[in-house]
């Protein structure tokens, strides 16, 4: 999965190039909806589609290129501001590797040293796409524009590599790179001075850098440990429940895909909608509860129930136990809380 947040300013570019954004977001099921929701996730394989058939619709054969060097990294959020708060390119580097997945899971990011060279290599993953050549230029142009934010605007790498296999006329590459282009080479990589990336960056702030970091990390420690559609659908779940109960056609149009697709997608990892959306208000009922300043009336809202008695019921089955109870025994010292129990999420 990838953050929207990747697509910022993606229907304007669209359109700036001639482009009619509905038809090309239609042609890869995407709804419009979806790209202004910066909570929302879709597969890096569709991300990566729509990207081509940008190029294709448009007729702009660098299409991922322009929108990449146009795009403002701020906008991905506490992923950049980690970066850009570094004391050293290299620790930046070293961030962006470790916490690159909160915000694109089918990234990788390394940064190797060789003699006075350095070389941050990056990498996308189980795409189901050929050739990604829009998405490996559109990552590398706001990777060279947030090196730029970090040391200055005029940096430019020593050489740039591309793992695709080389258009028919690169000059457009060298001129927004500022440096020699090779293709179809192991990786997609920056070749820089090694002690570029041992320089330190002059606006980091010491102060929030740390905050930044405790802050990421906890993300990282909450982020489901399951298959990514899975967890996306947890995350949109988790996200409607306080409308109510969640539907099937709005968490599919959350992750991207059509209803059907979505209900096929499940059964493929033995799972069912009803039962993942009971699952997922068990795990946030036990979370909430866990904070004494929640009254039962305020997390019986949060997980979308309108009434208290309906979620006392819900936690029983779920656990044995009414939620007073939990929360009784879990604050006792020494107390064991009722089993959480689980839920099976097949058929």
């Amino acid at each position: 999965m990838i953050s929207v947040v990747a697509a910022t300013g993606l229907i304007g570019a669209i359109e700036a190039a001639g482009g009619n954004s509905e038809e090309i977001l239609q042609s890869v099921g995407l709804d419009r909806s979806v790209l202004s929701d910066r909570e929302a996730f879709i597969t890096s394989s569709r991300f990566a589609r729509l990207l081509e058939e940008m190029a294709r619709a448009t007729g702009d054969a660098w299409f991922g290129l322009h929108f990449g060097a146009q795009f403002e990294p701020r906008d991905i959020g506490p992923l950049t501001y980690v970066i850009l708060n570094s004391p050293t390119v290299a620790v930046g580097f070293e961030n962006a590797a470790r916490y690159l997945r909160v915000h694109n899971e089918a990234a990788r990011l390394s940064l190797v040293t060789e003699g006075q060279r350095a070389y941050g290599r990056y990498v996308l993953e189980h795409l189901d796409i050929e050739e990604p050549r829009q998405h490996n230029e559109y990552s590398m142009a706001v990777g060279l524009q947030t090196i730029r934010l970090m040391v200055g605007s005029r940096w430019a790498p020593l050489e740039v590599q591309f793992a695709h296999r080389a258009p028919r006329d690169s000059s457009e590459h060298v001129r927004v790179f500022g440096a020699p282009v090779s293709f179809d080479c192991s990786a997609n990589t920056l070749v820089m001075e090694r002690a570029f990336v041992e320089r330190e960056i002059p606006a980091a702030d010491e102060r929030l850098y740390p905050i930044l970091t405790r802050y990421l990390d906890q993300v990282l420690r909450d982020m489901p440990r399951e298959d990514q559609l899975l967890a996306a659908v947890r995350r949109a779940v988790g996200e409607g429940l306080r409308r109510g109960e969640p539907k099937l056609s709005q968490v599919a149009r959350k992750v991207a895909l059509s209803p059907r697709t979505l209900q096929r997608r499940l059964r493929e990892y033995d799972a069912d909608f009803k039962r993942l959306v009971d699952d997922t208000r068990r795990r946030f009922a036990l979370h909430y509860l866990k904070d004494p300043n929640n009254t039962l009336t305020e997390v019986a809202y949060l997980l979308g129930y309108s009434e208290v008695s309906a979620f006392n019921r819900a936690f029983r089955r779920w656990t044995g136990s009414t939620p007073s109870d939990y929360r009784r025994k879990a604050s006792t010292p020494g107390g064991d809380p009722p089993s959480e129990g689980s839920t099976n999420l097949s058929e």
